[in-house]
């Protein structure tokens, strides 16, 4: 299985969608130690903006687990 390109398409897209949950978890984690409620609930708002976005660009279509196109995960049809 030589040819096999399976892994993360990586689009700018889907790094932004990821950067924005990971601020806003993280802003969040920051705020609980903190604790500072308000700043904890903005942190919550920005993660779940992250996950709207992440399913906007639809960035679950970036991963593939065998390489190639139309092989619709089928591992065979990519050996022959």
């Amino acid at each position: 299985m030589a040819g096999n390109t399976g892994g993360h398409g990586a689009s700018t897209r889907s790094w932004l969608a990821s950067i924005v949950i990971v601020a806003g978890f993280t802003l969040g984690g920051v705020a609980l130690i903190v604790w500072n409620w308000p700043l904890f609930w903005v942190g919550v708002g920005i993660t779940v903006l992250g996950v709207v976005v992440a399913g906007l660009v639809d960035i679950m279509s970036d991963v593939t687990e065998y390489g190639g196109s139309g092989s619709g995960g089928d591992p065979e049809a990519t050996t022959g």
